[in-house]
């Protein structure tokens, strides 16, 4: 994520932007070229959601469903997200030695879907889940690997038994 922040933030002051190899699938360059569509969109429909839902007698309007479905859940998201850089290196164990603080903590892997196993992202990034055990619930992994079996995306990264390895061997020492 900060790699995409600091991408936007360079583009929008003249810098280099993304990866020109993501430039031949023209739906990245649609999105690259209307990034503020999307939200809006998704904000929009959110409100004539509520407004429908509300019509057909529902307890809900478009200002509830906007506030808590756009706003709201952006702000959260966000916040859990931010959090990551911060408290998985303060909190949690470390499988893997590394050159920084970084950690796994289960409870933040449960609230951002996956990103608490930190320690793993930093020592392995190349891989796709960042829960690298059947035990490291790693939901946004789940919903990819749904992806790749339904054929809408594909080339998951996994994890080498060479790293999982590398975890054995430091333990055993």
């Amino acid at each position: 994520m900060d790699h995409v922040e600091a991408g936007v933030h360079l583009r929008r002051q003249g810098g280099p932007g993304p990866d020109q190899v993501s430039f031949k699938f023209p739906e990245l360059r649609f999105i690259d070229r209307f990034d503020n569509l999307i939200p809006v969109l998704e904000a929009v429909g959110l409100y004539f959601l509520g407004v429908f839902l509300e019509s057909r007698g529902w307890n809900t309007t478009g200002g509830q469903m906007l506030i808590w479905g756009f706003f709201i859940s952006t702000i959260v998201c966000a916040h859990c997200t931010f959090t990551i850089n911060s408290l998985t290196h303060l909190w949690g164990t470390k499988r893997y030695e590394s050159t920084d603080e970084s950690r796994n903590n289960l409870w933040l892997a449960l609230l951002t879907f996956g990103e608490g196993w930190h320690n793993n992202h930093h020592y392995y990034p190349g891989a796709t889940r960042q829960g690298f055990y059947w035990y490291e619930i790693d939901m946004t992994f789940y919903g990819l690997w749904i992806m790749s079996k339904l054929g809408l995306i594909w080339d998951l990264n996994g994890v080498p038994e060479k790293v999982r390895a590398a975890h054995h061997l430091a333990s055993s020492e």
